[in-house]
């Protein structure tokens, strides 16, 4: 458990808004922030959690500089493509960026995602090391160590601009905050 209040207290002032903070614990009631008018917004980001959202912020507070014309919102580990496409409907012609955790969960996400916004789904499993997927009724395996969005959009033939944030250095942005209040 990190503590919240070393995130920077610009970004919790800003967020306070739409993210409440309860025994240190952010607690996000309305699933997007940052909005103030819909024809403001020009990029959506798009997380697992309320804390994804403070941590990755804590690092990019350029993103905060135009009140509205960035979003963002928690979706949560397992989202469902109606609500994506939602987001999307909502907020036409404004870019979707997907903020995930750099690990198997997280590239797996960005694909459901990506597909969303295609109007398009596909399951994956994963057996003993293996990520499994049928897209267009093609079977596809794939090492876990080698997945990754770009990977499967090279598989599948899609081609899409969709864009991803991934932290360096770090799983995700909340273990990256983790480690710099360590120091």
């Amino acid at each position: 458990m990190i503590n919240i209040h070393r995130i920077d207290p610009r970004v919790l002032l800003y967020f306070s808004p739409w993210i409440s903070v309860i025994n240190d614990i952010p607690i996000m009631p309305e699933k997007t922030a940052g909005l103030l008018e819909v024809g403001m917004v020009r990029q959506h980001f798009l997380f697992n959690t309320a804390i994804d959202i403070l941590c990755f912020c804590h690092f990019h507070q350029h993103l905060l500089k135009n009140n509205g014309s960035n979003i963002f919102s928690a979706i949560g580990n397992n989202p469902c493509s109606i609500s994506i496409c939602h987001y999307a409907k909502q907020f036409i012609k404004v870019k979707i960026i997907t903020v995930f955790d750099n690990d198997l969960l997280g590239k797996v996400l960005d694909c459901k995602v990506a597909l969303a916004l295609l109007g398009k789904e596909t399951h994956f499993k994963l057996y003993q090391g293996k990520l499994l997927f049928t897209y267009k009724r093609n079977e596809f395996t794939v090492d876990e160590s080698q997945f990754s969005l770009n990977y499967f959009f090279l598989l599948t033939g899609i081609r899409t601009n969709h864009r991803t944030i991934k932290p360096k250095g770090a799983v995700s942005f909340y273990q990256l905050f983790a480690q710099q209040s360590i120091i």
